[in-house]
């Protein structure tokens, strides 16, 4: 436990986070950030600053044409130290899971999150270098497409890729396009190592973790060398929960999308299949995720919006740069509701029987989401003049930090944009805080209440 004298983990994060997103306000508040050399108001530029720290992606600003190269430098750098603290915190909340030991101890039990590195510090070192590692290589394809498809300048092509591919890994959403991703809808060459790049960060650091330190293992085996590590035969309970649950919402919302959204003309009307199928694949996996767009969103069909929240609403997996419930929350809360039909007395998952505190966590989790998001959306519909469906995606990209919009963010007043921001920090901070909170508190109760069983259902 903590001393009462220091900060608890779920404190230190806030006030790290609002630390973040006031620097970044206060930058992007000065004149030399725009291109018109005029300060930013303040609503903006804390809008822009918490939708870049917590990975979201929503502005209310054209990121292309309002901001210069240093306004663009500070959003990229909000983005990258907002990824880097999430992940971190998030799998020091994975290690924490069902604590009664000691801190100390789980801190250094670095196995359970999927890593061999020996502490604390070598297991986020081993974060950086993994995050790294695949926006080095996302810049790379990102610069050499645009310097020789596109015609940039060198130094433009190098800026360009390395500020998407530093959006994309991180799941930030941020593009320095006023479309998006519109403009290289017939691009595979952008669009698939990109929507590939936000896949993988999207499975969160353990699981990619074990994924490449089994694949160690086998290249070991195959060159005969001796890896200096071992691991068990069956994969981790969190990396088999993330790579079905991945698959299956993956393969459900492309083939969603493409059924709702083959015919229409606004949107893949005009493109081949290979196309449709290419952009079906991408509009999936960014709802999870990133929150870039390769179709006007604003022109699909409303039961696309649906099927887009719901991706939101569930988003990535735990201890990574993804928003939504999690993965392993939603998982847990269908198997908790399948275990209940069936009648069963304990919530099993594969041949693993899952603790009530997790059960508990994954339950609290849900429901503050759904409570916070309905609540947000009554309070913008009697607040705004735009559609309902309109404001249920954009409050549930918010509070997924997302960052797909129908084009509603700019026209939001005053009051609404505040709102959002605090959408956002709730929805990037808010599962951390819970899981940290509910994994290092133990109350000790010396008694109980009897038991009663009011009517429900």
């Amino acid at each position: 436990m903590f001393s009462r004298k220091g900060l608890h983990p779920s404190q230190l994060i806030a006030i790290a986070f609002s630390a973040i997103i006031l620097t970044g306000t206060l930058l992007l508040s000065l004149p030399i950030a725009t291109q018109s050399g005029k300060s930013t108001p303040f609503i903006d530029a804390l809008f822009t600053a918490t939708s870049a720290t917590t990975v979201t992606g929503l502005s209310t600003l054209n990121v292309e044409t309002h901001w210069n190269l240093f306004g663009h430098v500070v959003i990229g750098f909000l983005i990258q130290i907002g990824g880097f603290g999430i992940v971190g915190f998030a799998s020091l909340v994975a290690i924490l899971l069902d604590g009664r030991v000691s801190l100390k101890t789980r801190l250094n039990a670095t196995s359970e999150a999927g890593s061999n590195a020996p502490n604390v510090k070598q297991l986020l070192l081993n974060v950086l270098k993994i995050m790294l590692f695949f926006q080095v290589i996302l810049a790379v394809v990102l610069t050499w497409r645009f310097a020789t498809e596109y015609s940039y300048s060198f130094n433009d092509a190098i800026a360009h890729g390395v500020f998407h591919a530093i959006s994309a890994f991180n799941n930030a959403g941020f593009s320095l396009y006023s479309d998006s991703m519109i403009r290289f809808a017939r691009d595979g060459w952008i669009l698939i190592p990109i929507f590939t790049t936000v896949f993988l960060a999207s499975l969160g650091f353990p699981t990619i973790a074990e994924i490449r330190d089994r694949l160690g293992l086998k290249v070991a085996r195959i060159l005969k060398l001796a890896p200096g590590y071992s691991m068990p035969k069956q994969w981790s309970l969190n990396s088999r929960i993330v790579l079905w649950a991945s698959f299956a919402l993956l393969i459900f919302g492309t083939v969603a999308i493409a059924l709702l959204e083959w015919n229409n003309p606004n949107t893949f009307g005009s493109l081949s299949s290979t196309q449709k199928v290419t952009d079906s694949i991408f509009a999936s996996v960014m709802p999870r995720t990133a929150g870039f767009n390769a179709l006007d969103v604003s022109k699909m069909e409303p039961t696309s919006w649906l099927v887009t929240s719901v991706l939101m609403f569930i988003g990535g997996a735990s201890a990574s740069t993804a928003g939504g419930i999690k993965l392993g929350t939603f998982v847990v809360l269908m198997f908790i509701v399948y275990t209940e039909i069936r009648g069963d007395t304990a919530v099993n998952i594969g041949n693993r029987r899952l603790p009530r505190s997790m059960q508990r966590q994954a339950l609290t989790i849900v429901s503050l989401y759904v409570v916070v998001t309905i609540a947000s959306i009554f309070i913008l519909r009697l607040s705004t003049p735009f559609s309902l469906d309109a404001i249920l995606l954009e409050v549930v990209s918010a509070v997924g930090t997302v960052g797909l919009s129908t084009g509603i963010t700019a026209a939001l007043p005053e009051h609404a944009k505040i709102l959002l921001s605090l959408l956002m920090l709730f929805g990037r901070l808010g599962p951390i805080i819970v899981a940290t909170s509910l994994a290092l508190r133990t109350t000790k109760r010396h008694f109980e209440y009897p038991r009663e069983r009011p009517l429900i259902g």
